[in-house]
C-alpha cells in the first residue's frame, strides 16, 4: 500500500516537473522573442543554462522522495533548496550577463555551477556521515538487545535453582559478569578493530552456550562447567575493554 502511494507521488512529481519545464521553455521563447534570431549563439547558451537548471531542479525534486528514508528529510530539503537557488541564480545571471562575450558568459556560468557542486558535495558528505552514524546506532541497539535478553533468560534459569548449594556460587559469578557487561562499552559500537570484533563474537557465543547448558538437565558437574564458562566470559569482557583502550 505504501509502495503504491510512493509510486503515485513520484509520478505526480514527474508530471508536475514536465509541465513546469514546458512552461519555462515557452516563457523563454516568449520573453526573448527576436533575440533568438539576432544572437543565435548567445540564445543557445541561455537556453542551455535554462535546460541544465531544469534538469538539476527536476532531479532534486524527484529523487529525495526515493531516498529521504536513507539520508533524512533535512538533507533532502537542503538539496531541493540548493538546487532551486542554483536554478534561480544561474538563470538570473544568464539574463544579466547576456551583453558580455560568449567566453565571459560561459566562465561566469561555470563558476556558479562549481559553487553549486561544492555546496551539494558538502551536504552529501554530511548526509553520508549521518547515515553511517544511524546504521551504527541501529547495529548497537540490536547487539545490546540481544545481549540483555540472553542475560535475563540465563539469570532467570539460575534463580529457578537458587536453593542448590553450587548454584548459589553460579549466581554470584553470573551477577559479576552481568554487571561487567552492562558497565562496558556497548557491543557493536567499536568498529574498525578486528580483535575487538572477535572478542565480542566469542563473548556472544559463550553466552549462547551458557544458556544452552542451563536449558539442559543441570547437575553438579555441569554447574562446574557453567562456572568455568562464566569466568571465561568475564575475562573476555575485560580483555575486550583493554583492546578498546589500545
Amino acid at each position: 500500500m505504501n509502495n503504491s502511494k510512493d509510486s503515485s507521488l513520484t509520478l505526480l512529481k514527474v508530471i508536475g516537473c514536465l509541465i513546469f519545464d514546458l512552461g519555462a521553455i515557452l516563457a523563454y521563447y516568449n520573453l526573448l522573442g527576436l533575440f533568438v534570431f539576432v544572437f543565435p549563439i548567445k540564445s543557445i547558451l541561455i537556453l542551455s543554462t535554462l535546460i541544465i537548471g531544469l534538469i538539476i531542479l527536476n532531479i532534486s525534486i524527484i529523487i529525495p522522495n526515493l531516498v529521504f528514508d536513507k539520508i533524512g528529510i533535512p538533507y533532502s530539503a537542503a538539496i531541493v533548496t540548493i538546487a532551486t537557488l542554483y536554478f534561480l541564480v544561474a538563470n538570473i545571471s544568464s539574463i544579466l550577463l547576456v551583453s558580455i562575450s560568449a567566453v565571459g558568459y560561459i566562465s561566469w556560468e561555470l563558476i556558479v555551477f562549481a559553487i553549486f557542486v561544492v555546496i551539494v558535495s558538502s551536504v552529501a558528505a554530511f548526509s553520508k556521515r549521518s547515515v553511517i552514524d544511524r546504521d551504527m546506532f541501529e547495529k548497537e541497539q540490536v547487539e545490546k538487545s540481544f545481549i540483555l535478553l540472553q542475560l535475563q533468560e540465563i539469570e532467570a534459569m539460575l534463580l529457578e535453582r537458587e536453593g542448590q548449594s553450587k548454584n548459589s556460587q553460579s549466581i554470584k559469578l553470573f551477577k559479576i559478569l552481568k554487571e561487567r557487561i552492562q558497565a562496558s562499552t556497548p557491543f557493536g559500537r567499536i568498529t574498525g578493530n578486528v580483535l575487538v570484533s572477535q572478542a565480542e563474537d566469542k563473548i556472544k557465543n559463550n553466552i549462547t552456550s551458557l544458556k544452552l547448558c542451563l536449558e539442559s538437565n543441570v547437575s553438579d558437574k555441569s554447574l562446574d562447567e557453567v562456572d568455568t564458562l562464566i569466568e571465561d566470559t568475564r575475562k573476555l569482557v575485560i580483555n575486550r575493554e583493554k583492546l578498546n583502550i589500545r
